[in-house]
């Protein structure tokens, strides 16, 4: 035996049984895995007794030895009979065969063992042990070619069948079976021939080790293991084979301690290391989990919000037309008279009536048009006009709430006429309203309230300056928000808390940005809006459609 055998064959078995072991802990619920595990660490004993078979030392073991081959051999080949059966898919016929194979290997290997059937006797030899076969040795090898003849038929026939990711288990595992046998062949045969012995035998049995990694990779793939983990894992036990082997060869006392301690020290790192992979890798999976989980929700919340939406559109289309006649008839009698005299009683309970129906009206408009925005279902009409008469415009709607608060509200036209831009007039008057309107409402009776407009080379910028209650810092940053009022007013000032929203809304669609300064609550706030300079009409895709649309 060579010196390089006394490392290579306990090396690569102890590797075999190590790989088993790891498939085992891996998977070992599973029957595949179960049945390569047991494949790989029959391996690794084959491997192992035909070592330990040519040791001058174990001579008196050797025909036990040669014996306990053949046992792990007829294992290896039931398990490479039955393999076909459960990877890639569980097939019918699997449960009718695994137990009368379980049988025949269990009674075929006792038989190897105990009898002189597979192995009568051995001759020494200067390179190991030369066997003399048995008569019903024949029976052995038929069984075994019939093993791996069927085997490699099955799964070539499963690679044909299946689809494309299937087909890359099989690959691999069929990559590891031709390079095991192709090496197995040629040593038996041309270098057999070459050397006119067997002495390199043991070569064809140590290229398991590429079948053994193959088929436990295949499997890994086959139930998704973590990849990562199941190759450290291989890699470690490699790695731990390597030492263990190292320690067996030790010459003395210091090398064997030196290596005991290495073997210790890389015994703990390498379960430091996995632990920290395992840890890392279940992170990610739940990361991953809380990920698909939190899109589900998202999903689910758009869903919700598109109903919303729906419900709020067609609520809102269904309110409109009762408010809408019930706003005219109160207005022909309170307004024009029609029905005759009224009692002063009765007016006042009318009035009520009057100004909440108005109150409802604009608060079904503001629904509408967040219902329009969010579901894309407005668009803007282009028209050109003064800017600045359009915050005329405004004061003038607003200018009868703001005596009723005893308001200075005044208007500071620009000193030189405003550039012509394009926007929409019905929106931008509706933005200078609310901001108006939101001034009047909170500041305390007798305050004051001044519009501006002004522009430079880009941009026209309308600004609404007042000393009202302010806004509270902490506020600040949901002022734009939908359902949004601040603190401080909403117990004195009803509203919907949608028209800054819808203002910002409408400003971005027509390519402007509104914003506001407020040194906090008390100290009045001043709203900005601007629009860019446009000379212009911008293309419009709904041309012809803006009165319905609108």
């Amino acid at each position: 035996m060579h010196d390089y055998d006394l490392i290579l064959g306990p090396l690569i078995s102890l590797s075999c049984v190590a790989i088993g072991l790891v498939m085992l802990f891996n998977g070992g619920h599973h029957s595949e895995t179960k049945v390569a595990s047991i494949l790989s660490i029959s391996i690794g004993i084959w491997i192992i007794s035909a070592f330990f078979s040519d040791l001058p030392s174990l001579a008196n073991y050797s025909l036990f030895l040669n014996r306990l081959v053949f046992c792990a051999l007829v294992i290896i080949m039931s398990s490479l009979l039955y393999l076909p059966y459960i990877f890639p898919r569980q097939t019918k016929p699997a449960k009718y065969i695994k137990w009368p194979l379980i049988i025949f290997s269990m009674i075929f290997s006792i038989y190897a063992i105990v009898t002189t059937g597979i192995v009568e006797h051995i001759e020494f030899m200067s390179w190991g042990t030369n066997l003399v076969y048995g008569k019903f040795f024949p029976i052995f090898y038929y069984y075994a070619m019939t093993a791996i003849t069927f085997s490699l038929g099955m799964f070539i026939y499963h690679y044909i069948k299946l689809d494309k990711k299937e087909r890359l288990k099989i690959i691999y595992f069929l990559e590891g079976l031709f390079i095991f046998m192709i090496i197995t062949v040629l040593i038996h045969t041309v270098i057999r021939s070459l050397a006119g012995s067997d002495e390199y035998y043991r070569f064809g049995n140590y290229s398991a080790i590429v079948f053994v990694y193959f088929t436990a990779y295949a499997i890994a793939k086959h139930h998704l293991f973590n990849i990562r983990i199941f190759l450290t894992e291989i890699a470690f036990s490699l790695i731990m084979s390597a030492i263990v082997v190292q320690a067996g060869l030790s010459r003395g006392i210091f090398d064997l301690s030196v290596n005991i301690v290495i073997l210790f020290i890389t015994s703990y790192g390498g379960y430091l290391l996995l632990k920290s992979i395992r840890t890392e890798i279940k992170q990610k999976e739940d990361l991953a989990i809380l990920a698909q989980e939190l899109k589900e929700a998202n999903e689910h919340l758009k869903e919700v919000d598109k109903l919303k939406d729906d419900f709020l559109s067609m609520a809102s289309h269904e309110l409109n037309t009762p408010i809408a006649a019930i706003e005219g008839y109160l207005s022909m009698i309170l307004e024009e008279g029609m029905g005759g005299k009224i009692p002063e009683k009765a007016r006042g309970y009318l009035d009520s009536v009057f100004v909440s129906s108005k109150r409802l009206a604009s608060m079904v408009k503001d629904l509408l048009n967040v219902s329009r925005i969010e579901s894309g279902r407005i668009h803007i009409i282009w028209e050109q006009k003064p800017v600045e008469d359009i915050v005329n415009q405004a004061i003038t709607e607003v200018m009868s709430k703001a005596r009723e608060a005893k308001h200075s509200l005044t208007f500071e036209e620009p000193k030189h006429k405003m550039p012509a831009t394009w926007f929409d007039i019905t929106r931008i008057t509706e933005v200078v309203i609310n901001i108006l309107g939101n001034a009047i409402k909170y500041t305390d009776p007798g305050g004051k309230i001044v519009a501006r407009v002004t522009n430079d080379e880009h941009k026209i910028v309308v600004s609404v300056e007042d000393n009202g209650k302010g806004i509270p810092k902490e506020r600040q940053q949901a002022v734009f928000e939908k359902f949004t009022q601040v603190d401080v007013m909403k117990d004195e000032v009803k509203g919907t808390g949608l028209g800054m929203y819808i203002s910002k809304r409408f400003i971005e669609l027509m390519g402007g940005k509104i914003w506001f300064t407020s040194e906090g609550a008390g100290k009045g706030t001043t709203f900005y809006f601007s629009l860019p300079i446009i000379k212009e009409k911008p293309s419009d895709p709904h041309e012809g459609e803006g009165l319905v649309l609108k």
